[in-house]
C-alpha cells in the first residue's frame, strides 16, 4: 500500500472509499504546532530526571523549547502556493515539501540564528562550533542544509548537523501544518519517506484512541505521520522474519522492530503501555535499547534529530 497526498477536498467527498484499507482511521497526521513542542519539552524534562544521558537530553530540552517560542515569534506565514502545491503534486505522485518540488530559501536561516544565539553558554565545546557556523556565509549555510535534506549527512560537520536540521524542522514543520492535504491508499507497497517532505522516519508510534490498532511513521524532518501496516518492514517490506526486543519487558512503551531479511531495524513506540511518550524524546532517551539491538546485528533505519550521523 502506499499513501498518496491529495486536495482535503477532493478526499472529503468519497471518504468511505478512499479510506477502505484501514477504515475510517486517517492514513496521514500533519503536525500540530501549538503543542507540538511543548508535549516534546515536557517528555524530555520528565525523561532526563537520572538519566545517564541527562546533560544531553537537558541540552535538548533547550532546543525544544527554543523551537517553540520561535513557532509563536516568527511564524512562517501561510502561503496560497501551497494549495496550487498539492494539486500539481498529485499529478506527478511526489512528496509536496521535498526539494524536487519546493525549492530551499533562506528563511529557516533566521531560524537557525535565533537558536544560536540563545544556545551560547551551554558549554565550551558547543560555543566553539556556534562561533565557526556563525562565521559562514549565507551561501555555505545553504549549501550544508541541502546537503542534509539530501540526505548527505558526511559533508556537514556533526556540529553544525544539529543546529541547522533544527532550524529546518522547525520550518518544515510550520510549512506540512499549513497543507491543506491529507492522503488516500493506493495499490503497492508501503513507502519508507515521509510522503509530505521524503525524509526518513524516526521510529513509529501506536497512538491512544481511535488510532489504537494502527501505527504510523514519525517524520524526522516536518513531524508529520503517515499510516504503515503493523508487522512488516518499513524498510524491506517484508512480514516474515520481523520480530521486536525491549530491554525490560514484553509490553515496553518502546521496543525495536527488527527484520531478518534486510538486518534493519526501526523503534515502535506504544502509547497504551505509556500514554506520555512522545517518539521523538524516547526515541532519544532509549539509546540503551539500540546499543543492545545493534548488538545483536541490526542497523537503524531512523533519524533521530537530536542524533543526526
Amino acid at each position: 500500500m502506499t499513501i498518496r497526498i491529495v486536495p482535503k477536498e477532493q478526499l472529503e467527498s468519497n471518504y468511505a472509499q478512499k479510506t477502505s484499507v484501514v477504515g475510517h482511521t486517517p492514513l496521514l497526521f500533519l503536525p500540530h504546532i501549538k503543542s507540538l513542542y511543548i508535549t516534546r519539552t515536557s517528555r524530555l524534562k520528565q525523561l532526563g530526571k537520572d538519566s545517564p544521558l541527562a546533560d544531553y537530553i537537558a541540552f535538548c530540552t533547550q532546543i525544544s523549547e527554543l523551537q517553540n517560542e520561535l513557532v509563536k515569534s516568527m511564524p512562517v506565514k501561510p502561503s496560497t502556493d501551497l494549495r496550487d502545491l498539492i494539486v500539481n503534486v498529485q499529478k506527478q505522485g511526489c512528496a509536496p515539501l521535498s526539494l524536487t518540488n519546493f525549492p530551499l530559501n533562506t528563511l529557516w536561516q533566521s531560524y537557525l540564528d535565533y537558536l544560536i544565539e540563545r544556545l551560547l553558554g551551554h558549554n565550551k565545546q558547543i560555543d566553539q562550533a556556534i562561533v565557526e557556523l556563525k562565521a559562514k556565509t549565507m551561501q555555505e549555510k545553504q549549501d550544508l542544509a541541502t546537503h542534509l535534506l539530501n540526505g548527505e549527512f558526511d559533508q556537514v560537520p556533526k556540529t553544525d548537523s544539529l543546529f541547522i536540521w533544527s532550524a529546518l524542522s522547525c520550518y518544515y514543520a510550520q510549512l506540512a501544518a499549513q497543507l491543506p492535504a491529507t492522503a488516500e491508499a493506493d495499490l503497492g507497497e508501503t513507502r519508507q519517506f515521509c510522503p509530505i517532505c521524503h525524509s526518513h522516519p524516526t521510529a513509529s508510534i501506536v497512538h491512544l484512541g481511535g488510532q489504537a490498532s494502527f501505527r504510523y511513521l514519525h517524520c524526522s524532518l516536518c513531524e508529520s505521520e503517515w499510516y504503515v501496516p503493523r508487522v512488516k518492514c518499513t524498510n524491506c517490506e517484508e512480514s516474515s522474519g520481523v520480530h521486536y526486543y525491549s530491554l525490560d519487558k514484553e509490553l515496553a512503551a518502546i521496543k525495536t522492530e527488527c527484520c531478518d531479511n534486510c538486518q534493519s531495524y526501526l523503534k515502535i513506540g506504544y502509547q497504551d503501555q505509556d500514554p506520555e511518550l512522545e517518539i521523538i524524546a524516547d526515541d532519544l532517551a532509549s539509546l540503551l535499547l539500540d546499543e543492545e539491538t545493534e548488538k545483536a546485528g541490526f542497523a537503524k533505519t531512523g533519524l533521530n534529530p537530536f542524533l543526526l550521523p
